[in-house]
């Protein structure tokens, strides 16, 4: 995905202002990454042109290489393309992605992380959230660690998602063994 946005920023017709989603993929970010440096003031603000957020690219080279030089040393990757061939010239990425090594051993370490961990406050106010509507799923939009992290205790599964990738309607249901810790709960006392 990231190599046909850095084609239309090479060979399209708006090349000096990008759109949040280009911008971000420009600097190679998230784009609720690019928000959050857009914060924290290391990425400039956009520029307003007819009621819509534009980042001129020329600002953006600044903010991609604080971005590149403050990431941490990977692996280099692979492609299968032949080295002559350009981002664009190659044949299009298929539809999904597999993890690379790195991803698996990240997730390796969020798992046994959570594992060795009780329940963060977080997680409690999520399983209360099941509580409190006497429901057993739930669907909420984007994708949090605190879910994530009630999935790998066992708590809940996902059951459904639907677009946008970048912000889902994600769907999940009590587990068993979830929904005895639910009803081990405490009410919250009322305010």
């Amino acid at each position: 995905m990231g190599e046909n946005i850095a084609c239309e920023l090479e060979h399209g017709p708006d090349t000096r202002l990008v759109d949040r989603r280009r911008a971000a993929a420009y600097v190679g970010v998230t784009a609720g990454r690019f928000e959050q440096l857009v914060r924290d003031n290391v990425v400039p603000p956009p520029v307003m042109v007819d009621s819509k957020r534009r980042w001129p690219i020329a600002l953006l080279d600044v903010a991609r290489e604080t971005v590149v030089s403050s990431m941490p040393c990977l692996p280099p990757v692979t492609a299968d393309a032949t080295p002559e061939a350009g981002p664009c010239e190659r044949d299009p990425a298929p539809s999904h992605e597999l993890p690379d090594q790195a991803w698996f051993e990240q997730r390796a370490r969020f798992v046994q992380r959570v594992r060795r961990s009780l329940l963060s406050g977080n997680e409690i106010r999520l399983l209360r959230e099941f509580k409190l509507l006497k429901q057993s799923q739930i669907s909420m939009f984007g994708y949090y660690g605190s879910f994530e992290a009630l999935m790998v205790r066992g708590y809940i599964v996902e059951i459904g998602r639907k677009p946008p990738s970048s912000r889902p309607l994600v769907t999940y249901r009590l587990t068993e063994r979830g929904a005895q810790v639910v009803s081990a709960l405490k009410d919250e006392p009322l305010v």
